[in-house]
């Protein structure tokens, strides 16, 4: 099909399939829609790291607005690439690339131990790992049973739902003066833009409701506004246009002791890579994924990040949150992601484009995102619940969530085993998939349903009357 007769055959309607093309004032929005609820949080993690690496004088070689800035630019190219894959990278499914929080407790350690070098050298090797074991997923993800692809995707869920509500508190890094952490004003202005997002759900009708969590966002900042409470000062030096630039190669180097802990991270991504598709295509398509579409995913995150880390930046992978877009929305048109791949593309060439996204107060996220997280607990609660309440199935669920994820809640639990480990077990995602994969082969699928052996009692035999004696005849006389 040509681009004229693409364009001539918009429709609505194809929010809601892969294919096809929509009217470009509705795809912009709903593009616009994954984009800004993504964007703080795929910055997040850099700040994390680079302020912990910066108070120990790790970080070296390039500048933080650098890394912002290429991180928002690579996130628009492997967006793309998942959308229309190149060879065998790429998903083909509505899946958009950000910067993940599962790497930043042991980038924190790799860092600020072995050097933002050595960091960058370990990045490069642990993306092109997850690619190579991506491209031949089909041979080993058959290990991966469906409840445990459904309990990573409740356990990404889960581990969200703190972020959700630290946005909605403000932020506890923030340096708002006017919306503190856990002040009235964050609250109050969090409280409005997740009620004007419910509103809109609820009262407005058709294709428009599911714009609810952009709709959410403006109102909550118009009051923002009004409060006094956005922040331009992003806006102070920033250049019409930037280029994306490469890390200084002479500075990256390679250390097996940093490799091989940033490698084992890269598999729980890659598990959450799992989770996030499956939930992708059961909430939004109405099926589970292919093989070659959870292979193209996992070797395209594995190949952005490598890439990712040639700029100077953290892993970026299949982004959580905008699973819980696709599950509340249903749009999994890819044109339309597209054009918001798009937009984070020109934000990384044109920084007054990311300065503006930045202005949105934390709050105001908080609000809007919510929902979208503890939505993802509700897949996969649903694709729990599809595989059946067997004893099986409710013994690992048992287990996973109240050690997997129980344990991790408590500050410092795996502190004794020393900060590798630490960094793997403290993670949600990671124990309950470890813990996820272990029973699914150590308890039988038989367990709990043993048939009881029930002594069947004959019912009583009924007794015949007794013959009556045969009357004998009697010899007539003649």
């Amino acid at each position: 099909m040509g681009l004229k007769n693409f364009f001539k055959s918009a429709k609505t309607e194809n929010l809601y399939t892969l294919d096809g093309c929509v009217p470009p004032q509705k795809a912009v929005l709903f593009g616009l829609q994954h984009i800004l609820a993504m964007f703080i949080a795929n910055i997040a993690p850099i700040l994390v790291v680079i302020t912990a690496l910066t108070q120990v004088g790790k970080f070296e070689g390039i500048s933080e607005t650098s890394v912002i800035q290429n991180a928002i630019f690579v996130a628009g190219l492997g967006t793309i690439l998942q959308l229309y894959p190149l060879w065998k990278f790429g998903g083909r499914l509505p899946i958009v690339v950000g910067v993940s929080f599962t790497f930043v407790g042991m980038l924190i350690f790799v860092g600020s131990t072995y050097g933002y070098g050595t960091m960058i050298g370990s990045l490069i090797v642990g993306g092109l790992f997850i690619a190579i074991m991506g491209i031949f997923a089909k041979y080993w993800k058959k290990f991966i049973k469906p409840i445990v692809a459904a309990l990573v995707v409740l356990a990404i869920g889960l581990s969200l739902l703190s972020v959700g509500g630290d946005y909605f508190a403000g932020g506890s890094s923030t340096t708002s003066t006017v919306f503190a952490f856990k002040s009235g004003k964050s609250i109050l202005v969090a409280t409005i833009t997740l009620l004007a997002c419910l509103g809109f759900q609820i009262f407005v009708k058709g294709t428009w409701k599911n714009l609810s969590t952009l709709f959410g966002i403006a109102v909550g900042y118009i009051v923002s506004l009004c409060f006094g409470g956005v922040d331009f000062s992003a806006f102070s030096g920033v250049s019409p246009i930037a280029l994306p630039q490469f890390y200084n190669f002479g500075l990256i180097r390679f250390d097996i002791r940093a490799i091989l802990p940033v490698c084992l991270i890269f598999l729980v991504a890659s598990t959450e890579g799992i989770g996030d598709v499956t939930a992708t295509c059961k909430e939004g398509l109405g099926r589970l994924p292919t093989d070659k579409e959870i292979s193209g995913a996992l070797a395209c995150d594995g190949l952005v990040s490598a890439t990712s880390a040639c700029f100077g930046c953290l892993p970026l992978t299949t982004f959580s949150q905008n699973v819980g877009i696709v599950g509340q929305t249903k749009v999994v048109n890819r044109f339309t992601i597209l054009l918001g791949a798009i937009i984070m593309i020109l934000a990384g060439l044109f920084p007054g484009v990311a300065a503006a996204i930045r202005t949105i107060p934390t709050p105001v996220l908080g609000g809007a995102l919510v929902m979208l997280f503890a939505s993802i607990v509700v897949s996969g609660l649903k694709m729990v619940a599809e595989l059946g309440f067997t004893p099986k199935n409710v013994l690992i669920l048992t287990l996973s969530l109240g050690v997997g994820y129980g344990f991790s809640l408590i500050d410092g639990f795996y502190h004794r085993f020393g900060d590798v480990c630490e960094n793997i077990f403290s993670n949600p995602v990671a124990m309950i998939f470890l813990i996820g994969l272990v029973l699914s082969f150590a308890i039988p699928d038989s367990f709990g349903l043993e048939k009881k052996k029930e002594v069947v009692e004959e019912p009583p035999k009924e007794e015949k009357p007794p013959k009556e004696p045969k009357k004998k005849k009697e010899k007539k006389l003649d």
